[in-house]
């Protein structure tokens, strides 16, 4: 082959493992234009795939435009040049996986059944049900065979109940999605590609030790990368929050052991249905946020996150303060910070950055200056560790607040076992449910519950 020959074939096999590369990275994520995998292109056929550590910089410097994408690609750089043998064992674990993914579906299709006919029930509500311990399985398994043999007015049932028998089952399933506390759906292996499978599974790993790090030990460099973390769990909550009450815009949720225990004297066929009462509509929130030196970083993650529910959630009103109450409705800007933007605000009062931090003072700026804010609509949600002068009257304020809304939530970000060295939490745990709240893991688990 001529020299010629050969060249054509290096850049060739060149610009193959770009485009392989470049479509991972799209896969989990980056944006990569045209120009820039030419920009790529031409890096790398100057320095060619000898020097890994070379090679990763031109490919970082020419496809990452933004650094909250750095983490994604560290990770798909690493596994896409992995040896051969690495490759093969992430292809190998994929392959069993699915195997044993298609089984249990398989398995759940013989198991829910009504008269031997296959339910209508969704994968991640099958994937609930693989995920049971026996028995429970067993105790569905047995309501619809009871469902499938029963008999009204002494005639058996036909295929015209088993929609009323999906209903009560999926009611289950999702009473048992969430007791698993399974709040991401429960899905299939999905892709079958090995590099791509190990690159999902490090960054799911990164993002469980992010959930679980003290907000305050994050640094500046990866705050790119958490607020993009805190913009995807907020849309995530978001959509639930819009599922639930689309689902309970008419009445409350099927109750499975109330409906039970009702039909029993029909055999165990669903003749009559019972439901809850239907839950309250959405509240409205209004975010107090303590912006004293030691908290500016945790109200700045916080107050990302519950910005996200603006979507879903109407009427969110924030407030700051630190000696005095400081509104902050209508400054938020795109792009801006937490802080940005109380630094606006206090340019606008006159008041100045520092000095104490007064709860009293803010929660009777709220019930003077903006009464019409707390109603029994409305969550107050309070971000402070509870470090205050005049603790008394603000517990005394609080009390009276707590009468007027739907509920006070309190996000103390000290840890629960040092509270007791706050003078003024014992006064203030009457009037609201206070939570430990100093990861975005707390964060996620707490507004699961509240919406």
């Amino acid at each position: 082959m001529s020299m010629e020959n050969n060249n054509e074939t290096r850049v060739s096999e060149l610009d193959r493992h770009i485009i392989e590369f470049v479509q991972l990275l799209r896969t989990v994520g980056l944006k990569v234009s045209p120009s820039e995998i030419s920009d790529a292109m031409e890096g790398i056929s100057l320095i060619g795939l000898v020097d890994r550590d070379r090679v990763e910089g031109v490919l970082q410097a020419t496809l990452v435009k933004d650094i909250q994408h750095v983490s994604a690609f560290k990770e798909a750089f690493r596994a896409y040049f992995a040896t051969l043998e690495q490759k093969e064992a992430w292809q190998k674990e994929v392959a069993q996986k699915a195997t044993q993914w298609n089984e249990q579906m398989e398995r759940t299709r013989q198991d829910l059944r009504f008269q031997e006919n296959e339910l209508d029930i969704t994968e991640e509500q099958r994937a609930v049900y693989a995920s049971l311990p026996e028995e429970d399985k067993q105790r569905l398994r047995d309501f619809l065979e009871k469902s499938s043999n029963g008999t009204r007015s002494g005639v058996p049932v036909d295929r015209s109940y088993q929609p009323m028998v999906e209903r009560v089952l999926r009611g289950s399933l999702e009473y048992w999605r969430k007791k698993l506390n399974e709040d991401d759906p429960i899905l299939s292996p999905g892709s079958t590609d090995g590099v791509f499978s190990e690159v999902e599974r490090a960054l799911r790993e990164r993002e469980v030790e992010v959930l679980g790090r003290d907000l305050k030990k994050i640094s500046h460099e990866e705050w790119p990368e958490v607020i993009r973390l805190i913009r995807r769990l907020s849309q995530r909550l978001a959509s639930q929050v819009t599922r639930r009450y689309r689902a309970d815009r008419r009445r409350g949720g099927l109750d499975m052991r109330s409906t039970l225990r009702r039909n029993l004297r029909y055999g165990g066929v669903l003749v009559e249905r019972s439901y809850r009462s239907r839950r309250k509509g959405r509240p409205k929130v209004i975010l107090l946020c303590d912006i004293s030196g030691s908290m500016l970083k945790y109200t700045e993650f916080i107050w990302q996150f519950v910005y996200g529910l603006s979507a879903v959630v109407s009427g969110i009103k924030t407030f700051a303060f630190g000696e005095t109450l400081i509104p902050l409705n209508g400054k938020f800007k795109k792009g801006q910070t937490f802080e940005a933007m109380v630094k606006e605000a206090l340019l606008v009062t006159g008041k100045e950055w520092g000095g104490g931090t007064n709860l009293a003072n803010a929660l009777e700026g709220m019930q003077k200056k903006f009464p019409d804010t707390l109603s029994k609509q409305t969550l107050l949600l309070i971000v402070s560790d509870a470090q205050t002068l005049e603790g008394e009257k603000a517990a005394a304020l609080l009390s009276e607040i707590h009468r007027h809304v739907r509920q006070v939530l309190w996000l103390n970000t000290l840890p629960e076992r040092r509270w007791q060295e706050t003078p003024y939490v014992k006064a203030f745990l009457p009037s609201c449910q206070m939570y430990e709240c100093y990861t975005l893991g707390h964060l996620t688990q707490i507004l699961s519950k509240q919406f």
